[in-house]
């Protein structure tokens, strides 16, 4: 019994030591299998994005969010977004508060964003949306968003050579307050990693993905 049991413990062990499995990268580049890409802010937000892409340009996200803690369960956000012509059209965002912060919607209504936007020059745009909180109550914004390239180069990303475009944004809403980001934009993945204290550093690429959830059973359905 005892050697069984080492048996076991032992090929418990190698088995979650394997390695992930190899990303095919021309696979990856040049279909639209999902794709997953984690990376993590200087903060120590961890952030996991799941792109779901269609050949039309169309794609639907999902983005599971952990904010850094010292609690043994972290909080967690989970956003769903649809794009179309590239751009983003609606969100869904989960948290696991309740009441007004519990979800949120937003329909989105860009105004001077081109489709496809490659994010290789400089634009300001307007970005009009429509969300509705936890509490079913509706609000309707309009912000200015700056975007400016920075650079435009390769970055090796697990075993992949990936195109990465660098660039900045700004984000002013109604009240006038300006909301800052830095952002590595993957071309060849249609994948956008952002962070707000500096450049996102990117930790790994799969196309295994285990399937991000909402995170209250309100939006499960």
């Amino acid at each position: 019994m005892r050697l069984l049991s080492l048996f076991l413990l032992l090929f418990a062990s190698t088995a979650s030591a394997q390695p992930a499995p190899a990303v095919d990268c021309d696979e990856i580049k040049n279909s639209t299998v999902p794709v997953e890409l984690a990376y993590h802010g200087q903060d120590g937000t961890r952030t996991v994005v799941q792109v779901h892409r269609d050949a039309s340009g169309g794609k639907v996200v999902w983005t599971q969010q952990t904010q850094p803690s010292t609690r043994p369960n972290p909080p967690v956000f989970v956003t769903k977004a649809v794009y179309v012509d590239g751009t983003i059209a609606s969100a869904d965002w989960t948290t696991p508060y309740a009441g007004k912060y519990s979800h949120h919607t937003w329909k989105y209504a860009p105004d001077g964003l081109p489709k496809h936007f490659d994010r290789r020059s400089d634009v300001t745009y307007k970005m009009h949306t429509v969300s509705t909180d936890g509490e079913n109550i509706t609000q309707e914004k309009t912000s200015t968003i700056s975007y400016k390239f920075k650079s435009e180069g390769t970055v090796a990303v697990g075993s992949c050579v990936l195109q990465v475009i660098r660039g900045e944004s700004e984000n002013t809403n109604d009240a006038g307050r300006t909301r800052r980001s830095f952002q590595l934009y993957f071309p060849e993945l249609q994948v956008l990693a952002t962070a707000a204290d500096a450049e996102p550093i990117v930790d790994g690429l799969s196309t295994v993905l285990s399937e991000i959830k909402p995170v209250n059973a309100r939006k499960a359905d």
